[in-house]
């Protein structure tokens, strides 16, 4: 890293998973940056306090995106949101056309997995979950899309694990019997027992990457010996692209540089 960087720049990290709190630690490195990064939950916004220098939580402010690009002078915005907050990600790149600010994503590695069935969406993965399994369904993608799959698989059969914060909404859609209130990436001895313990032969899940837990989960769904339904995730282009944060942060750091050089 270069060294006595000198320069106000403000960034903004579209945040709410670890991936935006990785990339505030090592940005926080650069120096001469003030990082605000915005999160969904006021929990999340508590996480990221500990790296930026200001944490905004979306749950708990009536700012838009953009009023917190223009009140913040936000030079460059970079979206670290989930692989599934697509709807995020095209309002971000809206916002940063419009204010002619630079866009940058960070998108967690892909690995694809032999053993899987991928399909496009969670209706597809029930209507298969319901053909391919003979015992119980395990469900590992959040209260977003619970609904969806309960009402095609039906509630009997369906185990979720939620997060703790979502479990009130899941007691809405499921016997509180067939609902685990959990929170974190789990070992693949977890994942296996878990699945054999509720008597499962299929989970549903999403390609989270490893971050998100997915390898966990299809290796212990493997020990287990219960099929894999993977959701793919939706697929978006973007001007500028990272897999690795590593390399995302060396792009910054040699733009702050640049502009350094520019103005000196």
């Amino acid at each position: 890293m270069k060294s006595n960087i000198s320069i106000n720049k403000n960034i903004l990290i579209m945040g709410g998973t670890r991936d935006g709190i990785l990339i505030a630690k090592e940005l926080k490195k650069i120096g001469g940056i003030y990082i605000i990064t915005t999160t969904t939950t006021n929990y999340g916004s508590e996480l990221a306090k500990k790296y930026s220098d200001m944490a905004i939580s979306m749950e708990n402010t009536p700012k838009t995106l953009k009023d917190i690009v223009k009140e913040y002078d936000i030079s460059l915005l970079i979206d670290a949101t989930h692989p599934f907050a697509i709807n995020a990600s095209k309002r971000a790149l809206s916002i940063s056309r419009e204010c002619n600010i630079k866009y940058i994503r960070y998108e967690r590695p892909q690995k694809r997995y032999n053993n899987a069935i991928y399909v496009k969406d969670f209706k597809e993965a029930s209507k298969i979950a319901l053909k391919i399994g003979k015992k119980n369904i395990l469900y590992l993608a959040g209260i977003k899309n619970l609904n969806t799959v309960a009402g095609i698989v039906g509630k009997n059969r369906l185990i979720a694990r939620v997060l703790p914060i979502s479990v009130n909404k899941a007691l809405e859609i499921l016997p509180s019997k067939n609902i685990l209130g959990m929170e974190g990436v789990f070992s693949r001895e977890f994942n296996k027992i878990l699945i054999l313990e509720y008597n499962c032969d299929v989970i549903i899940t999403k390609d989270s990457g490893d971050s998100g837990g997915l390898n966990e989960k299809v290796l212990g769904a493997m020990d287990a010996d219960a099929k894999i339904i993977i959701v793919e995730r939706p697929k978006m282009e973007y001007p500028i692209l990272f897999n690795s944060i590593e390399e995302l942060v060396d792009y910054t750091e040699n733009l702050i540089y640049k502009e350094k050089m520019v103005n000196t």
